[in-house]
This record gives C-alpha cells, structure tokens and sequence, in this order.
C-alpha cells in the first residue's frame, strides 16, 4: 500500500491525493526526463464511479474527460457516437473473450467440449450484447498477435451437432452444468444449452470469489464446469498468448489455464514455438496447436475479440491506442485542444 499511495516511478504526474474506492489526483512534476515542451494537462484525476449511466452522464456534461471500454455499455455507444462533443476510438486489440471449459467430469472429453461450442449462439452474443461492436474470435490467439493462424477452425451455432457430441461423449439429457459468471451472454448460452436437454446453472459471484476459483489450486472435478474470462499477451506473441492459458504448467495458481486443461501435443508445439530457430518453425508449431485449441481438443469457447471503445471529450487530443497495454494513457501526450 506504500508503493501504491506514494506512485514511485519516473513517469512525468507524481499522486498528491488518494483515496481507494473514490480517485487519485496527480499533477505535473516539473523536473520530468522527457520535459514540458507543447501542450499538456497541469493536473489529472482518475475517478472510481461505480455506476455505467452515472458515468455516461459525467462525459455527457463534460465533467470527466475520457471513459474506456468498460467504462460505458454498448447499448450507450451508438448514442454516443453521434454526440458532436464526443470522439469514440473504435479500435482492435489484442483481447480474446471466452469460456474456459473444465477438463473434467461432463466435459472430460474432447466431444462434450466440441459439442459447447457448437451449442453457443455466436450471432445472438455478437449482435445482442456487443451490438456489432466485435468480431467473432477464432481461437484463443486474436487475429492481430503476431502467430495467429487465419486458417484456425472457426464454430457457428450448430445444435444438432452439439447434440450428436453430447451423446458420443455419454453426456445425456437432463445434465446439469455449472456457470460461474454472469451477465447477458451466459443467460444467451443457458437457453441454447437447454434446447437440447443441458441445463446451465449460473452461479453469479464478486469478483474477489471469482479470481480466488479461477486461480485458486481446487481439483479440476470441484471446479465450475464453464467460467467466463478475457485474455491478452504481454507482448505481441502467440506464446504468450497460448501459454499461460492452455499449458499444462499453468493450473490454478501457476497460470491462467482455469480449466485445468492438458494436451501434451499441444505443449509440445509450444516448446517449439517458443525456441523457433525461424519464423516458419514458429508459424507452424502455432498454427497446428490453434487447431487443436478449437477443433480437435477445444481448451475452451472463444467466441469475442472485442473493440476496444474508448470515449472521449472533442476537445481532447493526443490519444493513441495501444492495443498491447488495454486501457493505458500516454498522460503526457493527452492535452486539451487550444
């Protein structure tokens, strides 16, 4: 907490005021490296307000300045963008939104984790939560990291084949199916699932259960059978995508791979990747443990790679998105127009 409420670095804004839960204030040190030249904020305040439309009324009226992705719903977007004192940078990233399926018990098996992904209403989620601000994913590697494979199999909504999966895998009707999530596009894949006979039961939790489940080291067969969850490299690199996600490394606490999911081909490729003597060894080691990832041996539903949406006053200039760091400012290039 020391670290956090004295901000030590060697950035050009030092914090003069925090308070956690509410904002942090900061203003210009003026013996910044990379000096004072041009135009720029004297003082900058980050706000914590809790609420979606309290936000959008506070950029509406030109209180605050800027508001990111989630920051605002996408219902308010369009509106938004037809506001003449407004700018909405549309931008790709980097992010993959998905499911992690539980490798174990329902889902144990290859077809019962190929039969939840055809059972997912992708133009329902595209169309009715993100309001065609996303694409559909194809993979867990987005089509702009440096590795993504372009012929990557990719699912559409398909129930009969869901249903044909489910029986191959032994997973009978009347199955029940944890969640733990919430919001519309779970609720979406609740009654898709329940067209054919599995029930989904979604088990809403704060954020704080929720990241101690994903991370937590619980056997997989006392986990969540589907988590929802977001991912994006450090870097621009398919490793770094697929590692901490899908490795057999990665469980619980030692990674991101929520799902407890193994394959040892597709560890195998990573190696490769990772240590490629050339980009072609390091293209084909991706590309083939991609199509695993989604065809043969799904590690989870990839289903958005969403914009980044990032809302701010007209007057406002000097942002440019980096699609790497999500929702980072360059604080000293923003500067109000004269």
């Amino acid at each position: 907490m020391q670290l956090n409420a004295e901000g030590t670095g060697t950035g050009p804004y030092r914090i003069v005021e925090f308070e956690p839960g509410d904002r942090v204030v900061m203003e210009r040190y003026e013996d910044y490296w990379g000096g004072w030249d041009g135009l720029h904020f004297d003082r900058v305040v980050v706000r914590v307000v809790e609420e979606a439309e309290s936000r959008r009324q506070l950029i509406e009226r030109g209180e605050i300045d800027t508001v990111d992705r989630f920051g605002v719903t996408y219902e308010a977007l369009p509106e938004l963008e037809q506001n003449p004192d407004l700018t909405v940078d549309r931008s790709t990233s980097t992010e993959v939104e998905y499911f992690t399926l539980t490798e174990a018990g329902p889902l144990a098996t290859p077809e019962a984790r190929q039969a939840m992904c055809w059972a997912l209403p992708y133009d329902e989620v595209l169309s009715g939560y993100y309001k065609g601000y996303a694409k559909q994913g194809v993979g867990p590697v987005a089509q702009t990291v440096r590795g993504f494979a372009p012929e990557t199999f990719s699912y559409t909504k398909d129930l009969v084949k869901a249903k044909e999966l489910f029986a191959q895998a032994g997973v009978a009707e009347g199955t029940e199916l944890t969640f733990m999530g919430s919001g519309t596009i779970p609720e979406l894949y609740q009654a898709s699932l329940a067209e054919i006979g599995i029930s989904l039961s979604i088990e809403e939790v704060d954020t704080t259960t929720f990241t101690a489940t994903f991370y937590g080291d619980a056997p997989a067969e006392e986990r969540p059978h589907v988590m929802g969850w977001s991912w994006w490299p450090d870097y621009n690199d398919a490793w770094k995508q697929l590692y901490p996600i899908v490795s057999c490394e990665s469980w619980g606490s030692k990674g991101g791979n929520g799902g407890f999911y193994c394959n040892e081909r597709v560890d195998e490729l990573l190696a490769q990747a990772k240590d490629a003597p050339d980009l072609d060894v390091y293209a084909t080691a991706h590309a083939e443990a991609q199509q695993i990832l989604t065809k043969d041996d799904p590690s989870g539903i990839y289903y958005a790679q969403p914009e980044w949406t990032t809302v701010l006053r007209k007057d406002v200039e000097g942002f440019v998105f980096n699609p790497i760091n999500l929702g980072t400012y360059d604080l000293h290039a923003l500067h109000r127009a004269e």
